[in-house]
């Protein structure tokens, strides 16, 4: 990921303090400021700060989180470089609760993109049942669906994944305004086509099981999930489209 890929944004204190941590690194806010400081006065780049920041390699939950992390401290050193003050004393100030979700509209004749995937997920983290509902739909529906992908070999940990991200796609596809009929073996194409949005989803979802800090799951394994959760997902998508 390159700076430009990045958004830079500082969160506060409160924030990065918190995804330092997550990360592995023993810094805090105030560290990273007096070394943004000093690298500021003597023309150092700040990659090389940022690279100071962990003893060993840091750790991610997933790609998102790299890129918060990062963006933050991105935007932090262009505040420090450009003199203006920073009051790190005073606490983060909290956040009001926010509204809850709205169900995110039909995305039409088209393909879902990004922002369609991100409200999908608020709602679905703000309407729980609703997602429950969805994902019994799921199992009732598509049983032969889920029976090839029983059957595909994977072990427990990774067929659970595969399940989840298929069963996410058919959801995210659902409340979309698109219904998924059932899907025969037949459908199933050996060759994965989904729009770059979905397609992401599985991916982020095989990479935040890769990077697990207590059971991670092995290249070999994420590369068949990610495959044959591609392929099933490649087949709702194209029987939603009748």
């Amino acid at each position: 990921m390159s700076d430009d890929d990045i958004d830079r944004r500082f969160e506060g204190r409160a924030a990065l303090d918190g995804l330092l941590t997550q990360s592995g690194s023993l810094a805090d806010t105030e560290d990273v400021v007096a070394a943004f400081q000093a690298a500021a006065k003597e023309g150092v780049p700040p990659a090389v700060v940022i690279q100071a920041l962990w003893e060993d390699e840091p750790r991610f939950e997933s790609a998102a989180q790299a890129g918060r992390l990062f963006g933050n401290l991105l935007a932090l050193f262009d505040l420090v470089a450009s003199g203006a003050p920073l009051d790190m004393k005073a606490p983060a100030a909290a956040k009001a609760r926010a509204a809850k979700a709205q169900r995110p509209p039909p995305f039409g004749e088209g393909e879902p993109d990004d922002d369609f995937v991100e409200a999908a997920w608020r709602y679905f983290d703000d309407f729980p049942k609703e997602r429950e509902r969805l994902g019994h739909s799921f199992d009732n529906r598509q049983d032969a669906l889920v029976g090839w992908l029983d059957l595909k070999g994977l072990d427990d940990d990774a067929f659970v994944l595969a399940h989840a991200l298929v069963s996410d796609i058919h959801a995210m596809l659902e409340v979309g305004g698109h219904v998924c009929p059932a899907v025969r073996e037949a459908d199933i194409p050996e060759a994965p086509a989904l729009p770059e949005a979905l397609a992401r989803w599985i991916d982020e979802g095989v990479f935040e099981a890769e990077q697990h800090e207590e059971a991670p799951l092995g290249q070999a394994k994420a590369e068949q999930v990610r495959v044959l959760a591609s392929r099933a997902a490649s087949a709702l998508w194209q029987s939603s489209r009748g």
